[in-house]
This record gives C-alpha cells, structure tokens and sequence, in this order.
C-alpha cells in the first residue's frame, strides 16, 4: 500500500477538528495530527503573518481525491492548501495498522 501524508491548514482549531472527524468518521484516513503554528505568505500582493494550525492527515494513496474533496467542502479558506506527501518508507506495523483502520 502506498501511504501519504495530506497537508492542509487553517486558522481555526474547530475547522481543523471538524475536518479530521469527518475524513475520520468516512474511514479516508488512519489518524491525524494538528499542530499550532505560525505562518507567514503571500495573499492578494500582500505578505501575512498569521497564526494557523497544521493538519497532518495519514492514509493511502488512492484516497487522495475523496481527502482533497471532503477538506474543499469543510474548509473556510478561498484556497486551501492541500498538498500530498509521499511516505517513501514506514514500520511494517505501522502499515498493517493503518491498513486495518482505513482498508
């Protein structure tokens, strides 16, 4: 199974929450990870500085889109970042769990 990492951040904790109970609750990913941060970007010629919360999704690769999808409809930013990291190794485990959890 190929396993990816889906990256995506927001400005709020409860959006992010929601977020991560829904592709939960549909089986799309294994577990997730939230993390405050700061961030700082370019918006509409403008650089901003803002608190965000990074939200590290884990599941396979074939659930990309069903992902992506679910974060476009719960997500409150114009443009979300949803970027897929390729997981190149991880513990035979650590596979099997996640395999179990999400199929």
């Amino acid at each position: 199974m190929a396993i990816i990492l889906v990256l995506t951040t927001t400005d709020k904790k409860s959006i992010a929450k929601k977020i991560t109970k829904s592709l939960l609750d549909q089986k799309l990913i294994a577990c997730a990870s939230i993390i405050p941060m700061e961030s700082s970007y370019w918006w509409k010629g403008k650089i901003v500085n803002a608190k965000e919360f990074q939200v590290i999704l884990k599941t396979k690769k074939e659930n990309f889109e069903k992902v992506e999808k679910l974060i476009k409809k719960l997500h409150t930013y114009d443009l979300p970042e949803i970027i897929s990291i390729n997981v190149e190794k991880a513990g035979k485990d650590y596979i099997k769990w996640l395999e179990t959890e999400i199929g």
